[in-house]
């Protein structure tokens, strides 16, 4: 059985692609959000709906707790291709950036969160080889997949421009695309 689904390979994100690009400032927003953990500072993390933590000791891989950052509404095109798919409501929700030659390292998503969630990815610029227990895809712009977060993945950006991709989450069910 594949690690992967995909569920689109054209869609159009011109639209969103623009309005992310239309506001490189907000690639630091994240450094003024309040009850947070981690990098504050990360090159390629714009999120729309983060984990909070109670606590700086707390990890946000056993948190429920969520909020829509100042950044939620801002992005109209993203929240309305989520709407054309059926997804009314996600869990973490964030764009996410690599340079060429850059990427994300191998690692499960674990946690009490991810328990009960299904992780997926809309990729909207550059190329990406995205690996997951051993099984390799090329991503292009467009391409729109659920994986399976439970098993080792990784990323890494193959192309000559940053990739931007939109990474998402949402509860269980058999509705899920």
């Amino acid at each position: 059985m594949s690690n992967f689904r995909f569920i689109d390979r054209n869609v159009d994100v011109s639209k969103i692609l623009k309005q992310v690009l239309d506001n490189p400032e907000d690639w630091q927003a994240v450094t003024t959000f309040k009850n947070t953990a981690g990098d504050k500072n990360p090159y390629g993390f714009l999120p729309m709906v983060m984990a909070v933590v109670r606590d700086a000791n707390d990890d946000p891989k056993n948190t429920e707790l969520q909020m829509n950052t100042p950044l939620y509404k801002k992005y109209t095109e993203i929240r309305k291709w989520l709407r054309n798919q059926g997804i009314y409501n996600t869990s973490r929700a964030a764009f996410f950036r690599l340079k060429p030659g850059d990427g994300v390292g191998r690692h499960v998503d674990d946690g009490t969160y991810y328990l009960t969630r299904d992780r997926y990815h809309l990729a909207i610029q550059g190329t990406y080889l995205y690996t997951v227990d051993g099984e390799e895809h090329q991503i292009a712009p467009g391409t729109f997949f659920w994986f399976n977060n439970k098993k080792y993945h990784s990323a890494y950006n193959n192309g000559d421009i940053d990739r931007l991709t939109f990474v998402f989450d949402v509860p269980h069910s058999p509705k899920n695309p």
